[in-house]
């Protein structure tokens, strides 16, 4: 797995699938230990090593970000 942020775009491209966040110096998977990275688009963070995401959705259906979010971060995987 290739992992490159792009700081001053504030970009996280993963085996070439762009989307804006960052990668978390200081948070790591608990499961794994990996960095976790921060998706900005559904507000969350996940673990690109497991695939998964870090925190449970909300209740809000018509939260903008829990609504519209994928299973897995990395869907194309």
């Amino acid at each position: 797995m290739k992992i490159v942020e792009v700081k001053n775009e504030d970009k996280v491209i993963i085996d070439g699938f762009k989307f804006y966040g960052h990668i978390e110096e200081n948070q790591f998977c608990s499961a794994c230990k990996f960095n976790l990275v921060y998706y900005e688009d559904f507000d969350a963070y996940f673990c690109p090593k497991c695939n998964r995401w870090t925190e449970s959705q909300c209740s809000d259906r018509d939260c903008k970000y829990c609504s519209n979010r994928p299973e897995k971060p990395l869907s194309h995987k």
